[in-house]
């Protein structure tokens, strides 16, 4: 009798922490929603984006108000690292002294035409785009957000937010699928200026969208290795989160991104290779009942089965009249594409503007200074399509040095958590999940810009603050639990 009062009690002990846990976990998911519905483009002129940003500092201003003593304790670091980014986006806008200003390199031109327009007496601002780099600085509501949201999200709740991250990519790749059926003037496009004719789901480029599909694949694939690690087997939420995985595994094959493909085919790796060794018992203790469950056939048909719809995937895209990943790679004018030929000009820029910028936003503007005339052509070349490039271009030096203290700060709390136990497969252990949508979004920043995208970033500040810079004393207790262990 004792023994089942005991364990009743612990049910409903357990019951009202899952309802407080979920309560607690709400705003930030209730954000992430918000931002990617409305945020899934870098353009400045999309219409949603006043809506976005006003939301983000109602958001950051509730957050601010509930948050203790601990939980600015806890964000320190990246909030002044953010603070220090704004700051000196800030300054790009001080106008300067005449003197001052046409002693900086690159600024030749606009001097220049100051003189022949009798305007050479007139303060500037270092930003050669004011205008775009106020877009910049007012675009750093939704970071902050973000990092003051994810604040109050304890620990032992991540596991919700990542729940969320599925869910929305589920949302974006079923829209994908109703863009394939129909055409690009459609409302099925949420964007004006976007890759029509490709399925790009919540966001206006069909790269963000790939790069995003892998990164919901390495959480749903996450999400399914902790469902086999627990005691108490939910099937239903199994086999959503395999036939969710399958489903992201197959876009970033159809979405078109070349990026998309490379992102997807090594979190396919990481992710197959992470539920082979868990279902096969090598890193967890898993009783009798559970290997008799989960093992022979039943097991072999779980772990080929995502193989199985990759390759007849792989064939459907061969074979398809469509633009896929696979057709783009195998493209042989590849050597073609602007931002080939566009690099010469880029690196060009790079050697006039590396110390002080040219400003936040500007890269545009700019382009068109140094433009040659054999690359002249009715659209415009947006970003360097490398975002490591662009940053030290419209940044400069003092940006890259903040940008250096990140990832020094990223690295030194990855290491303070231990690399040992970084591959050991404990339950609610998502540090190697953290890692790989890092190395994802910073991968294809080399050829890309995804982190521009309000959405993207929102997804990267949630994990990295949440699973990498939790207090010492909840992290310890959260990896001392049992692997199978039913508290998290």
């Amino acid at each position: 009798m004792l023994e089942k009062m005991k364990k009743r009690n612990g049910r409903r002990n357990l019951a009202q922490a899952s309802r407080y846990s979920l309560k607690s976990a709400l705003p930030l998911i209730f954000f992430l929603c918000f931002v990617f519905l409305l945020g899934g483009a870098s353009r400045s002129d999309i219409a949603s984006v006043p809506l976005l940003r006003g939301g983000s500092l109602l958001f950051a201003f509730w957050a601010a108000t509930q948050m203790r003593k601990e939980d600015w304790v806890r964000i320190a670091v990246p909030l002044g690292l953010l603070v220090a980014a704004s700051v000196w986006m800030a300054l790009q806008l001080v106008p300067l002294p005449p003197e001052a200003w046409q002693a900086l390199p690159g600024r030749e031109i606009v001097a220049d035409t100051g003189r022949l327009l009798g305007e050479d007496d007139l303060w500037r601002p270092l930003s050669l785009a004011p205008s775009q780099t106020l877009n910049s600085l007012l675009a750093m509501t939704v970071p902050f957000a973000t990092l003051l949201l994810a604040a109050r999200v304890r620990v032992e709740d991540i596991s919700y937010i990542l729940f969320a991250f599925v869910g929305i990519a589920c949302v974006s790749a079923l829209l994908g699928f109703v863009q394939l059926l129909s055409d690009g003037a459609s409302g099925a496009y949420l964007y004006r200026i976007t890759n029509a004719d490709a399925m790009v789901g919540l966001f206006a480029n069909r790269n963000h969208h790939a790069i995003f599909m892998a990164c919901a694949l390495m959480i749903a694939g996450t999400l399914l290795r902790d469902e086999f690690l627990a005691r108490r087997q939910r099937g239903a939420t199994k086999f959503a989160l395999l036939i969710a995985a399958v489903m992201f595994a197959s876009l970033t094959i159809f979405i078109g991104s070349r990026a998309g493909l490379i992102g997807g085919i090594c979190v396919i790796l990481i992710v197959y290779l992470t539920l082979a060794f868990t279902l096969r018992g090598t890193r967890v203790e898993v009783s009798p009942t559970e290997k008799k469950r989960f093992g022979g056939w039943a097991q072999l048909a779980i772990l080929a089965l995502p193989a199985l719809l990759l390759f007849l995937t792989l064939n459907a895209a061969l074979w398809a009249d469509r633009t896929t990943a696979l057709s783009r790679l195998a493209d042989q004018d590849m050597a073609a594409d602007l931002r080939v030929r566009a690099w010469p000009t880029v690196s060009s820029m790079l050697e006039t503007f590396w110390i002080w910028g040219s400003g936040f936003g500007s890269f545009p503007d700019v382009y068109k200074i140094f433009e040659p005339d054999n690359l002249l052509a009715p659209g415009y070349f947006n970003h360097a399509h490398n975002d490591w490039v662009e940053v030290l271009l419209t940044g400069g030096l003092p940006f890259a040095l903040i940008l250096l203290l990140t990832l020094l700060w990223l690295v030194r709390q990855v290491v303070g958590q231990g690399i040992r136990t970084l591959l050991s497969g404990r339950r609610g252990d998502y540090r190697l999940m953290a890692l790989v949508v890092i190395f994802l979004l910073a991968g294809s920043s080399v050829v890309d810009y995804p982190l521009r995208v309000p959405s993207m970033q929102a997804m990267a500040i949630a994990l990295v603050l949440l699973v990498f810079c939790p207090s010492s004393r909840a992290f310890r207790r959260h990896l001392s639990l049992k692997p199978n262990g039913d508290s998290l």
